[in-house]
């Protein structure tokens, strides 16, 4: 999520006149520290505190309140409406599905307000990874290992560095599998509440917002014209990779050796 924060996130909450902020999944604070740079918004990160100490890390600050836990036990017990919530925590359909189902129905957003996703691109769009998969219910759960991820490979590859150090689900698509079919799964049920698209940048940033009677603030739209410039060239690059390899492997590694 911070590589969004100084290109896309502070200009739309500066625009938007956010004021109050949720950040679910804040590792070791880095993107936290870039927030605070908008004077105006307080913070509420929420987060198990895995990676580091955040309570000691902003215990001089005023701005940010830390609810310590799992993003699910804490969204069921606070109360606070947030402007805007960003969702960069436990990248598998059952939580992200439950993060949204538990924030719209206890109006925990406000109307007109933004919920921004990352990796809801490959590769954890369409495929589970679980931090701690003794916190999913076991029925939610698909077949997990410790393995690499190939793009444009279902299977996991003992051969693939990229996030193995990960608990991986082994196949990926299918129902309830990822966080993109998450958000489209809870859109299902929320016909005409909020609109969503996503910028295909970096993992992919989701951006879903509650608009019920229609209007749509001129920051969103902005943005959502800006993501189709990039998705298409995002798409283009996508048929290269996938169709011609080689000579796209080329491109790549002659890229490289001009720069």
């Amino acid at each position: 999520m911070k590589y969004f924060i100084d290109s896309i996130l502070k200009p739309f909450i500066t625009e938007c006149g956010y004021q109050h902020v949720c950040e679910i999944g804040a590792s070791e604070g880095q993107g936290t520290h870039k927030l605070l740079e908008i004077d105006s918004i307080d913070i509420a990160v929420v987060d198990p505190c895995l990676d580091t100490d955040l309570s000691q890390k902003f215990r001089d600050n005023k701005r940010i309140s830390l609810c310590q836990g799992l993003s699910l036990d804490v969204l069921g017990r606070i109360s606070n409406q947030f402007d805007c919530f960003l969702i960069d925590g436990d990248h598998n359909w059952y939580t992200v599905y439950n993060e949204l189902r538990l924030i719209d129905e206890r109006g925990l957003i406000t109307e007109g307000g933004t919920i921004f996703f990352h990796d809801v691109c490959w590769p954890y769009g369409r495929r589970d990874m679980y931090y701690q998969p003794e916190q999913i219910p076991k029925e939610f759960v698909h077949p997990y290992e410790k393995q690499g991820i190939v793009y444009g490979q279902s299977e996991l590859s003992s051969r693939s560095k990229v996030n193995a150090e990960y608990y991986n689900a082994v196949y990926e698509g299918g129902p309830r599998n990822g966080v993109l079919t998450a958000i489209e799964d809870f859109l299902k049920e929320s016909v005409g509440q909020y609109r969503f698209f996503c910028l295909k940048k970096e993992f992919g940033l989701g951006v879903l917002h509650k608009s019920t009677g229609g209007n749509r603030t001129a920051a969103f739209n902005k943005l959502l014209q800006r993501s189709k410039y990039t998705n298409a060239l995002y798409d283009m690059k996508d048929v290269a990779k996938t169709r011609l390899p080689v000579p796209y492997s080329f491109l790549r590694r002659l890229r490289r050796m001009i720069m």
